[in-house]
C-alpha cells in the first residue's frame, strides 16, 4: 500500500481495481488516513509505516493514543518516573503495558540516541527508555532477637534501603534455598540473606557487608561454586559453608545430577584449594556423571552442627 497519497482516490486504476477485487478498499482508505496522521507528526516513521501496513491497521483503533504516547516521550526523554505516572489524556498504564513491543519499535525510531540506553534491549522497556522499574529487593532474617528491627525478624526491602541498614550484626549467612533460610537456626549476632542464585549481584552494592563475617552456603554443583566465585569477586573475604568433600560424601545416598545443557563448565579463579579441587571434580565428572548435591537435601543435624562450628 503506497503511503504517498492521502486517500484511496489517489491510487491508480489498476491498484483500485485490485483492492476492490480482494475486498480491501476500506483497509486501504484506513491505512492512508493512519499513515497521514503518523507522518504529519513523525516523518521519521515513514520507513516503519511502509514496512508494517498490517501492523498499522491492527492497532488502528488506538493509533491516536499511541501517537500521543510517542509525543509524550519526545517531550519528556528519560523521564525517571514509573510508567504508572505517565499522564497522557485517554491513555492508561495497561494500554502501554499491553503494547510494549510496539512502543519499543516506534520509540527506537523517534527518540534521539541520547534518550535510549542502547546497551539495554527493548525487552527491558523501563530501563531502555529511562523509566523507573520495580526496585530489586533483598530478603533477610535476623537470627538473634537482640538485633530485631522494631520487633521484626524477617524483612524484604529494596536493595538501596538494605545498603543503608545500621545494625550491630557481626555474621551474615547467604543461602540460596528459601526453606533453608527460613529454618536457619538462631545464631548470636547473626542474620541470613536469601540469595537468589546469580541474583547474588544484588549484594555487591551493600558496602557494610564487607565489614562483616560473610558466609555463603550454596549447592554442591558447578553453579554453586560459580556463584561463590562471583560473590567473592566483590566480597573477597566471603567463606563457604557446607560446600566441602566431607559433606558431599556423607550424603552420597542423596546425590542428584545437573542437566547436561545447564552446567557451568568454565574456569573459576577465586576458589580456595579445597573448593577448587571439589569444583574441578564435579565439572570434569571425576566423582560421577554430572553430580550435584542440593543444599536442601542435607540432614538438618549436619547443617546445624556446621553452622554452630562455623
Amino acid at each position: 500500500m503506497p503511503i504517498s497519497s492521502p486517500a484511496y482516490s489517489g491510487y491508480g486504476t489498476a491498484e483500485a481495481d485490485a483492492l476492490r477485487m480482494i475486498g480491501r478498499v476500506n483497509d486501504a482508505r484506513r491505512f492512508d488516513a493512519l499513515a497521514a496522521i503518523t507522518l504529519a507528526s513523525f516523518p521519521l516513521l515513514r520507513t516503519w509505516v511502509s514496512s508494517h501496513p498490517l501492523k498499522l491497521l491492527e492497532h488502528g483503533e488506538g493509533w491516536e493514543r499511541i501517537l500521543a504516547v510517542l509525543h509524550w516521550f519526545v517531550a519528556h526523554p528519560r523521564p525517571a518516573i514509573y510508567l504508572r505516572q505517565l499522564d497522557t489524556h485517554g491513555v492508561d498504564t495497561k494500554f502501554i503495558e499491553a503494547r510494549k513491543g510496539l512502543f519499543a519499535e516506534l520509540l527506537d525510531q523517534v527518540l534521539p540516541p541520547e534518550a535510549l540506553s542502547e546497551a539495554i534491549g527493548p525487552r527491558q522497556f523501563e530501563a531502555r527508555y529511562g523509566l523507573l522499574g520495580k526496585p530489586p529487593l533483598i530478603r533477610f532474617r535476623m537470627l538473634d532477637e537482640a538485633h530485631y528491627i522494631a520487633g521484626l525478624s524477617d524483612l524484604t526491602v529494596p536493595v538501596t534501603q538494605s545498603a543503608m541498614l545500621r545494625t550491630g550484626i557481626e555474621r551474615v549467612f547467604v543461602t540460596e534455598n528459601e526453606i533453608n533460610a527460613l529454618a536457619f537456626p538462631q545464631v548470636e549476632s547473626g542474620m541470613v540473606v536469601f540469595g537468589g542464585g546469580y541474583g547474588i549481584d544484588r549484594l555487591t552494592g551493600i558496602d557494610w557487608l564487607r565489614d562483616r563475617d560473610l558466609v555463603y552456603w550454596g549447592d554442591i554443583d558447578t553453579h554453586g561454586f560459580a556463584i561463590l566465585d562471583r560473590l567473592r569477586a566483590a566480597m573477597p573475604t566471603v567463606r563457604s559453608l557446607l560446600m566441602d568433600a566431607a559433606t558431599l560424601q556423607a550424603h552420597r545416598h542423596l546425590w542428584g545430577s545437573e542437566d547436561a545443557d545447564k552446567r557451568f563448565t568454565g574456569n573459576l579463579t577465586r576458589l580456595t584449594v579445597q573448593e577448587q579441587a571439589l569444583f574441578t571434580g564435579l565439572r570434569d565428572n571425576v566423582l560421577g556423571e554430572r553430580l550435584r548435591l542440593e543444599q536442601e537435601r542435607l540432614a538438618y543435624g549436619w547443617v546445624s552442627s556446621a553452622i554452630k562450628n562455623c
